[in-house]
């Protein structure tokens, strides 16, 4: 059973986005090499994913899967089965930014899912092998004042600081609206996951070195190091919660 729901977007169409049906045991959800133009929730049942036909992870009731080949802009590498009577809904991918501003509850629940696979896969991988032979990596060295980042600029890297004498200032429009400080911290991932422009200036303030993560290299980054890969996930709930927070507290409830 295939049950279609309409999504709203900001024009005068209703798209049909949203698709709830029920899977038999060994039925295929979505088979590797499809195209990456939807990611799926598991409302009940439990699903497992194989790559290669090697089986990889077992999925349950809220899980997530799918959306990870939308943002690496390729299409499944993996294959979903049901393994027992499954319900799932599937999303079609233009809904993402929707989904971010309009169901918080979903992205809480995406978040929760990708963490928990996330945990599951450090548990598993090989941690012996060193970052610089997988991932193309380099340390660069700003100085007072100089621009690591520039608002409104093309370029996808994602940036972690190593050390600086006072941290880097983020300003939009000119406005100061924070500071980076905290050694390991990411910054420029929101870019490279949304693959758009940058939406901040991130200049140094004194002496920093900061480590370029190239984003040609982003799949290798998230499939060798998936602690890696959860600490960005973190860092975006955690500007997520921020928003939110800054959101409720400052501006009236007729501009939300």
């Amino acid at each position: 059973m295939q049950i279609k729901l309409g999504f709203f977007m900001n024009t005068d169409q209703t798209i049909q986005d949203v698709i709830i049906k029920e899977f038999k045991p060994r039925e295929t959800i979505v088979a590797e090499g499809s195209l990456n133009d939807r990611f799926f929730v598991i409302l009940k049942g439990n699903v497992e994913i194989l790559q290669n036909n090697k089986s990889i992870r077992v999925l349950k009731d809220g899980d997530v899967f799918g959306i990870e080949n939308f943002y690496l802009n390729r299409s499944y590498t993996t294959c979903a089965t049901s393994i027992t009577t499954s319900r799932v809904a599937s999303y079609h991918t233009n809904m993402i930014k929707d989904i971010i501003y309009d169901r918080p509850q979903l992205i809480q629940q995406i978040l929760a899912s990708l963490m928990r696979q996330l945990e599951q896969t450090t548990q598993i991988a090989e941690e012996n092998i060193p970052l610089e032979n997988i991932v193309d990596l380099n340390d660069r060295i700003y100085q007072d004042g100089e621009k690591i980042i520039e608002e409104g600029s093309e370029g996808s890297d994602i940036f972690r600081l190593l050390k600086s004498q006072h941290g880097l200032r983020v300003t939009i429009k000119g406005r100061e609206i924070g500071t980076i400080t905290k050694p390991g911290e990411y910054f420029g991932e929101m870019s490279a996951i949304l693959r758009e422009k940058r939406s901040a200036t991130v200049s140094s303030i004194g002496k920093s070195v900061v480590q370029v993560f190239s984003s040609d290299n982003l799949q290798s980054i998230l499939e060798a190091y998936p602690k890696l890969a959860k600490k960005i996930i973190d860092t975006l709930a955690q500007r997520l919660f921020e928003a939110n927070k800054k959101l409720s507290t400052k501006y009236p409830a007729d501009l939300l």
